[in-house]
């Protein structure tokens, strides 16, 4: 494959990519009611690169869901913003022989759920409701030294995050593009 190629198809590989991402993430936050103890996870497996996009109430990360003011509050969001940037490896498990190593952690530590849609205020914006649904949002990305495509990928978020119960897990690799739900990180999906 010469070099113009490779370019043209990386390039449509990442607009592909993004285009997933973008699509389940609306579609996911548009669609989806706000759960307790579930978090969504999209995985795009390309080569020897993993993608892993995961989604969850921000009670289940911090043990609460509104933005973060005081100092309590404060420490417990940075506690789990670091348990998430240097964990990310431990909770989604890769084949062992697959040699991944983790490139990046990209984490927003407060993202108003969509569904909310708060109370217009004096000013015109909208004011966040009282009891607004917050969550968490972090992209994962991992370098393997082996392709992704057959192997198996596993999962240990209930390990760093207990109230995190049901994972509802979508992939996209190859050919591949299915869905599950691993409850208890008890089970794998196809890559």
């Amino acid at each position: 494959m010469n070099r113009e190629n490779l370019r043209c198809r990386s390039f449509i590989t990442a607009s592909f990519v993004f285009l997933f991402l973008a699509f389940n993430t609306s579609a996911l936050a548009g669609g989806k009611a706000h759960e307790h103890g579930v978090a969504s996870v999209n995985i795009v497996a390309e080569g020897n690169s993993l993608t892993i996009q995961f989604e969850a109430p921000a009670d289940g990360i911090y043990g609460f869901e509104h933005e973060a003011k005081s100092p309590a509050d404060i420490k417990k969001r940075d506690v789990g913003v670091d348990k998430l940037k240097t964990n990310g490896d431990k909770m989604f498990l890769p084949a062992v022989e697959l040699n991944c190593k983790a490139a990046s952690a990209d984490v927003k530590p407060f993202v108003v759920d969509s569904n909310d849609t708060g109370t217009p205020s004096s000013s015109g914006k909208k004011k966040s409701k009282k009891g607004s649904h917050g969550e968490v949002h972090a992209v994962f990305k991992f370098d393997c030294s082996k392709p992704l495509t057959g192997s198996k990928l596993s999962f240990a978020v209930g390990e760093y995050f207990k109230s995190i119960r049901t994972l509802r897990v979508q992939v996209l690799s190859g050919n591949l593009q299915e869905g599950s739900t691993i409850k208890n990180d008890k089970g794998s999906v196809n890559l």
